[in-house]
């Protein structure tokens, strides 16, 4: 009898801290914390603490409270560093990362992103991760290393994709129009305006689609964060009085966004009244902005913005007081950045194992390093192989499967089939085939290229997954890609080589499911094919 009372408590402990993970996901993190720090009192098992203190960090760190985050993180990071569980231990250094990058710590935060993702890496589970490369992906952005940046966040979506994860993806699709966002500026800086304006077009293509999943995930702190990028990069364009109207069209409320949102928008709407002109509005904006920000990072920014709106108003005194107040918020950031790297030190060796504790990390993160190597090359070529046709760099069926079970409602489908192949094969010979099919993948991977995803379906045949097209449209793109392949060079490859396709074309509305769309699609194909070959057989035939 004694026993019972000790196991309902930690099966409540267990399902307060699953609820508390819920309402982190979409950003209610007064619930999520409520909820975790009640779990954490009522923790029986150190895993289910563990995870408590997870959230708690996460919360914190959402809540603009970066000391705070950093202390229970690492509290977090040694219990389930004791545990043995490597996916836990991955996704509260990824936390801890996104936090020193807040405060300007960048060193620090991009070696604990990197500790993170070879745990997640051994691991082997996709979440951690997908955390741990956006924690990078973001370090370089604040690097301005955009190439580098554009890399792991492209990865870190991907792997958010393959998740099912919609709101997640969205953010990092937003999160890469902050890196084109980066490159527009730097171009501008640069003297090389058209190449700004490119990437700034780039941007708003972006942040717009991130801001619109953001929307239908109901996740009100994504769709925050990138409109405020859309409407920035909207202003940087030179369409400041669309932008305005973006940011009119989102009512901020201050007991439910969090500071640094509510600090984004008003720094957002001051830069798009500096291109408006109207330098008196922006200074107001940008000292509203300065007064909310909890921390020097912040402060120091909107101070750099209010001087170059004064200046520009010919206020030369406020201008220079804020340009002063800008340098003296920097030395103080950078000693902040130097006392918190002691403070995180100072807190790992808190208690009587502390010491042992940062020796034993030591020594496994440079075994990890060194056994990651070979593992992460490992794991990274059997992921190809597993998703990847190796003749065409297509994607193969496995991966064209896994894309249709978890979004293709949204996509129609092209079958496409070589026609007459086996005559190529047998006239010129395997390897000329082989090579035909090569350059069939480069041209539907080509950038003007009218899918979203290409696949080989097996052998000669090749799949097509194409957003926003509907009855009329999808023949006609099907058509352009058919004269495309047709007209190609083939000669090049062998002398009087010619190559042409027959397509089938199903669009989304026409079945209930991605297996009957793909039965449409095949038998038109065979329609096209048994109609006399290269041609395309869609919904109007």
């Amino acid at each position: 009898m004694s026993a019972q009372p000790e196991v309902q408590t930690r099966d409540d402990a267990s399902s307060l801290v699953e609820q508390a993970q819920e309402h982190l996901d979409m950003a209610r993190y007064t619930p999520a914390m409520e909820l975790a720090v009640r779990a954490e009192t009522l923790a029986g098992t150190p895993a289910v603490r563990a995870h408590a203190l997870s959230v708690i960090a996460a919360c914190h760190h959402r809540m603009d409270r970066y000391a705070q985050s950093i202390e229970v993180g690492l509290q977090a990071v040694r219990l389930w560093h004791e545990l043995g569980d490597l996916a836990g231990e991955s996704s509260v250094r990824s936390t801890i990362a996104r936090v020193l990058i807040l405060t300007g710590d960048l060193t620090e935060a991009l070696d604990e992103g990197v500790i993170a993702l070879e745990l997640a890496d051994l691991s082997g589970e996709l979440r951690p991760r997908q955390l741990a490369l956006t924690a990078i992906g973001i370090v370089h952005l604040c690097l301005r290393q955009y190439e580098m940046s554009m890399e792991y966040c492209e990865r870190a979506a991907e792997t958010a994709r393959l998740l099912g994860d919609v709101a997640v993806h969205g953010s990092l699709i937003d999160t890469i129009a902050c890196v084109l966002m980066g490159q527009a500026y730097a171009a501008r800086e640069e003297g090389d305006e058209q190449t700004a304006l490119a990437h700034g077009e780039l941007a708003i293509e972006r942040a717009r689609e991130a801001m619109e999943t953001g929307r239908q995930a109901g996740h009100r702190y994504f769709q925050a964060n990138a409109l405020g990028n859309l409407s920035e990069m909207l202003a940087f364009v030179g369409r400041p009085e669309q932008a305005l109207e973006m940011m009119e069209s989102f009512q901020l409320d201050p007991e439910i966004d969090s500071v640094s949102t509510v600090c984004h928008h008003l720094d957002t709407r001051g830069c798009i009244y500096m291109a408006l002109k109207d330098y008196d509005r922006a200074a107001e904006l940008f000292a509203e902005a300065l007064d909310r920000s909890l921390g020097n990072n912040a402060a120091m920014y909107y101070c750099e913005h209010l001087s170059e709106a004064h200046e520009k108003n010919e206020n030369f005194r406020a201008a220079l007081e804020y340009h002063k107040r800008f340098h003296t918020l920097f030395t103080l950031v950078a000693s902040e950045a130097a006392q918190r790297s002691a403070g995180i030190a100072a807190i790992r060796l808190e208690t009587a194992r502390a010491q042992e504790y940062a020796m034993r990390e030591r020594a496994r993160a440079e075994d990890l390093y060194h056994s990651n190597l070979e593992l992460t090359r490992h794991a990274e070529s059997l992921l190809q192989q597993s998703l990847e046709d190796p003749l065409t760099g297509l994607a193969n069926r496995r991966l064209l499967d896994r894309l249709l079970e978890t979004e293709g409602a949204r996509y129609s489908i092209a079958l496409l089939d070589v026609d007459h192949f086996k005559q190529v094969n047998d006239n010129h010979s395997h390897q000329i085939g082989d090579e035909v099919l090569r350059r069939l993948g480069a041209l539907l991977l080509q950038p003007d290229a009218p899918a979203d995803h290409a696949a080989r379906y097996g052998g000669e045949e090749f799949a097509l997954l194409m957003s926003e097209v509907n009855d009329e449209t999808g023949g006609c793109v099907a058509e352009r890609l058919r004269a495309t392949i047709e007209d190609f060079d083939w000669d090049a490859i062998a002398p009087g080589l010619r190559v042409t396709v027959s397509i089938g074309v199903a669009v989304h509305h026409e079945a209930d499911s991605a297996a009957g769309l793909l039965e449409i699609a095949d038998r038109r194909l065979y329609e096209a094919k048994n109609g006399g070959r290269n041609r395309v057989v869609g919904p109007n035939g």
